[in-house]
């Protein structure tokens, strides 16, 4: 093998391990100058986009030349066909300079070459790189120089290959390192819009490139909203089917194009010889959000479509995700907006009232320093400011606008949102304080329950400037919703303001009568809010009382009143009314279950000249039924003059007897559950009182001795005291008998089998739950001590519940009263004695000073 081939597989095997081509065909031009007889300078170009670029340059006086040279530029230089070049081809030229491509300063400038030696290196069907060997001399390159140069070429063909898969895979494996850690961020976003303010930062940073913008969907245009190196692009907006990035976003696909591609719509200050890669940015399902944009000035590769569809989804299914939570929180500040506006709206008794509340709550939700409300008066085709609040209200109120003078006509006409960051550029706008400037206005329509718009809901910064958020367009539909159903009353503002007065001293009387447990108080408060409603100057409950069944005859008696003071004497004189069913006022009333008025009492035949005397006039009742028996009447009158009432009214009062009936109902239930299963409670304790062989009466004289004592002490919970009395000993029921009737000492080992019986009874307790914790806790600790020689658990003090320490004095204080086979029964003086001595230490201090006091009392009252 002769020299020259050794020093070309040496400078072949230094070329597969260059970094990349630049290097690798730096290196090939100065092995190629040592290799190949006759070369005395050269240079090598690279194909990069649509032209080559020098990238080495040896044995010439120019710098290296910074201009691309094309195909054609390279072909003439070569002095033979795009074939011939493709087949790897070298071929010796003799020079002629204005073939060079050269700039013609560079021609001046550079020595004179005699002759070149072209070495095209193709790669995937194009001439991917040139060798370009020159001398300098009048004599040829030597014939040997030729084969050398075609066994180069071809070589440095395989090279190149393999470097650019190398290169690739390289770049492949970084890009979807770079496309896994982008995705990995996507995950933390928790807003849309700084995800679409970074979209064009993550894009660059998978791919590279000089600059980027992100195009977001809105309605039929796409619109930049962010973009890096790019800023003069901002606010630029591409019509629906106009330029690529429509393409990219209907087609779901990449688009890779030169910036001279003629289908572009946005190409100001974008290089001609740029390439572009276009993103659409769409979810699992298809859905277009926009489109993301990377700018650079080398063509992208193909590989990298796979890279760039991968981080569009990513991004699309992230947005949706954003965008979903973000609809969510709307809603969810839409609702929480609407119950405040609405408990805010309806304190308003008037239309001045509510219309003030209406733009001055305009005003507290949104950032706006105007709010308006202007509503359309048919009659005369105009929208009339009703309301005004903040900057210039005085100006703008009461004042009339024709059609199509202001904002607000184009909302009304429109029956849609319209928000303007910039009213002065409108000409149609208004301007309440006479100045023109630069204000953001929102305009929301007000309708009524049947879908007409009556009026307009707008807001603005005039006078303070800035801008508004869509938060506020949020709020202010959600309040415009709620002032157009209320609005949509104003010709019968009255009658609905009774109505929702009626509706809530209802609501109010229904709550109260929830949680009354006295039917005269539950009465009472019926009996006030009917005539604080209806007019009327008094009101009685009354009770029927049979007396005989056959025929059906009794009496109602009053059991409560309400009305005028002056009135009550008088309504006191009809409290004992004799009553037959079905006849007279009351007995039909009764009878038929059907209310009965009387707008004139002294005029009716029926009138009794007793009551007659009264001065009674107006008068209507309504049965009531509890139980599915009469109960009675609520009855309701006016004295000394008459009283028109309306349908409403009779609703309303036939509305409370039904309220008042499922009260009583309630309370009668309550009554009977309460009494049935404190019947129960006390049966079991009387058992338990059996069975471990108490004193008879132990039960109940606990029970009336815990609850005198608790509400001495202002104990809340009475009915738990008391429960908790009768139940205190049940977990006796798991001791044997052996040792719960033991009458000699218990050993130890059946001493804490006896003290088991507070956490076993409380155990039993466990899935009751009607029993409150009072109850519970009087089963677990009443054996607790205050200085913690008590059991189960040895508390102290505060340790123990109140109610334990309560029920430990009365349960010693009774057991010292009775006998038991291991002592007599003690005096009741040497109890409380007793009581005295534990004050302090084994028993509440305070609770036995009370205890004391109140049997004290109790003694005193018998005496």
């Amino acid at each position: 093998m002769s020299a020259s081939y050794q020093g070309m597989l040496a400078l072949l095997r230094e070329l597969v391990g260059s970094p990349d081509l630049e290097a690798l065909l730096t290196a090939a031009l100065e092995g190629a100058l040592r290799l190949i007889p006759g070369a005395q300078a050269g240079s090598a170009l690279l194909w990069q986009g649509n032209t080559y670029r020098f990238v080495a340059m040896q044995g010439h006086n120019i710098p290296l030349p910074s201009y691309p040279l094309s195909l054609e530029d390279e072909l003439r230089w070569y002095g033979a066909s795009l074939e011939d070049a493709l087949l790897a081809r070298p071929r010796m030229v003799q020079v002629r300079p204005e073939l060079s491509g050269l700039s013609l300063q560079d021609q001046k400038t550079l020595h004179r070459i005699y002759w070149s030696l072209n070495i095209p290196i193709p790669l995937l069907g194009k001439v991917e790189a040139w060798l370009c060997l020159d001398r300098l001399e009048a004599t040829p390159f030597p014939p040997d120089a030729m084969p050398l140069a075609q066994e180069l070429g071809s070589s440095l063909g395989v090279v190149l290959q393999a470097l650019k898969e190398r290169q690739n895979t390289q770049a492949r494996l970084e890009r979807e390192e770079r496309l896994a850690h982008v995705l990995g961020v996507l995950a933390t976003f928790r807003e849309a819009e700084l995800l679409w303010q970074t979209l064009p930062h993550l894009l660059l940073e998978i791919l590279g490139g000089e600059r980027a913008v992100a195009l977001r969907r809105v309605g039929e245009e796409l619109r930049v909203c962010a973009t890096v190196n790019w800023e003069g692009a901002l606010g630029l907006s591409v019509p629906r089917g106009k330029g690529v990035s429509w393409t990219a976003l209907e087609q779901r696909r990449v688009q890779m194009v030169r910036m001279d591609d003629p289908r572009l719509h946005l190409n100001i200050a974008i290089n001609p010889s740029e390439y572009g890669a276009f993103v659409p940015i769409q979810d699992a399902h298809g859905e277009g959000f926009g489109v993301v944009v990377a700018y650079s000035k080398h063509p992208f590769e193909p590989d990298d479509v796979a890279v760039l569809e991968s981080f569009g989804r990513g991004v699309g299914q992230v947005l949706a995700r954003l965008e979903a939570q973000a609809a969510q929180a709307r809603e969810l500040s839409r609702l929480q907006t609407l119950t405040h506006i609405g408990q805010r709206l309806t304190r308003a008794e008037t239309t001045e009232e509510l219309l003030q509340h209406i733009v001055q709550e305009a005003l507290e939700q949104t950032k706006a320093s105007t709010s308006l409300v202007s509503l359309y008066r048919p009659n005369d085709d105009v929208l009339e400011v009703v309301a005004a609040a903040g900057y210039a209200a005085e100006r703008a109120a009461g004042t009339r606008h024709a059609r199509g003078t202001g904002l607000a006509w184009q909302v009304l006409e429109q029956r849609s949102t319209l928000y303007l960051p910039d009213v002065s550029l409108e000409t149609s706008a208004v301007f309440a304080s006479g100045n023109r400037a630069k204000a953001a206005y929102l305009g929301v329509p007000l309708g009524d329950p049947e879908g007409h718009t009556v009026g307009v809901l707008s807001v603005d910064t005039a006078g303070a400037g800035g801008s508004l958020q869509p938060q506020d367009r949020y709020a202010l539909e959600a309040l415009a919703k709620v002032a157009g159903v209320m609005l949509s009353r104003l010709q019968a503002l009255e009658q609905a303001y009774r109505q929702a007065h009626n509706y809530r001293a209802l609501v109010q009387m229904s709550t109260e009568l929830e949680v009354l447990d006295d039917p005269q108080l539950m009465a009472q408060r019926a009996l006030e809010t009917l005539l604080s409603l209806t007019g009327l100057h008094a009101g009685g409950v009354f009770r029927y009382q049979p007396v005989t069944l056959n025929p059906p005859h009794g009496y109602v008696e009053l059991q409560v009143r309400a009305g005028r003071s002056d009135l009550h004497d008088l309504f006191l004189r009809l409290d004992r009314l004799p009553v037959r069913i079905g006849e007279g006022f009351m007995g039909k009333a009764l009878a038929t279950g059907q209310t009965q008025q009387l707008l004139d009492y002294q005029t009716w035949e029926g009138a009794w000249p007793r009551i007659k005397d009264q001065g009674l006039r107006t008068v209507v009742t309504t049965p009531l039924t509890v139980q599915g028996q009469p109960y009675g009447a609520l009855t309701l009158a006016s004295f000394h003059h008459k009283v028109v009432l309306s349908e409403d009214n009779i609703s309303l009062l036939e509305s409370v007897a039904r309220r008042l009936e499922r009260a009583w109902e309630r309370v009668r239930h309550l009554e009977e559950m309460t009494r049935t299963r404190e019947d129960a409670l006390r049966a079991l304790g009387l058992g338990l009182e059996l069975r471990d062989l108490e004193t008879k009466g132990h039960t109940d004289r606990v029970v009336a001795l815990s609850e005198a004592l608790g509400r001495r002490l202002g104990f809340e919970d009475l009915e738990g005291l008391r429960m908790g009395a009768y139940l205190h000993d049940l977990g006796k029921l798991a001791i044997p008998d052996s040792i719960l009737l033991k009458p000699g000492t218990l050993t130890d080992a059946e001493w804490r089998i006896m003290q088991s019986h507070c956490d076993i009874g409380f155990g039993m307790l466990e899935n009751l739950g009607f029993l409150s914790q009072t109850a519970r806790n009087i089963v677990r600790y009443h054996h607790e001590r205050i200085d913690g020689s008590g059991y189960p658990f040895g508390l102290t003090q505060d340790e123990i519940p109140l109610e334990a320490r309560l029920f430990a004095v009365v349960d010693v204080y009774d057991a010292l009263l009775q006998s038991r086979p291991y002592k007599a029964a003690w005096s009741q003086q040497d109890a409380l004695r007793e009581l005295r001595k534990q004050a302090g230490y084994t028993l509440d201090a305070r609770i036995v000073q009370e205890f004391i006091a109140l049997v004290g009392e109790q003694v005193r009252t018998r005496k």
